[in-house]
């Protein structure tokens, strides 16, 4: 395989299996799909974390979720896509994580660690040729 063609693949793979679980999740969020607790759970989650105005919180929250793995799986906007999860994610691991320490079985924050760096590769590499409309 040529190394452009490897290094599409890659980017491919990787946009589609972030892009879906961030999908997911903002499908919990906004619209209770997936066993997810919906906008009204989402907001009420906001609220104990302490963020200032919890229903709009939630509503950017899970639509940059949504929104941005749909963007992520098409390749639409890729970078930007993916610069705006890892701001979640380190707002998540800051508010909900950080104290649990690093390892997920204690609910820490090695899975969103791991987010973060997918998203930055794609967010230095771009999302490759087998992209909508790469920026």
């Amino acid at each position: 395989m040529k190394e452009k063609t490897a290094k599409d693949l890659s980017l491919f793979v990787l946009r589609l299996g972030l892009g879906a679980i961030f999908l997911a999740h903002g499908a919990q969020n906004l619209f209770g799909m997936f066993g997810g607790v919906g906008i009204e759970g989402t907001t009420k989650m906001m609220e104990s974390l302490g963020f200032s105005y919890p229903y709009y919180s939630a509503i950017v929250w899970s639509c940059a979720e949504f929104f941005g793995g749909m963007f992520l799986i098409m390749g639409f906007f890729a970078r930007i896509s993916a610069i705006l999860i890892a701001a979640l994610l380190v707002v998540s691991i800051y508010k909900i994580n950080f104290s649990n320490g690093f390892f997920i079985q204690n609910g820490g924050y090695e899975f969103d660690l791991l987010m973060i760096i997918g998203c930055a590769q794609i967010a230095f590499m771009g999302g490759g040729n087998w992209s909508l409309w790469d920026l």
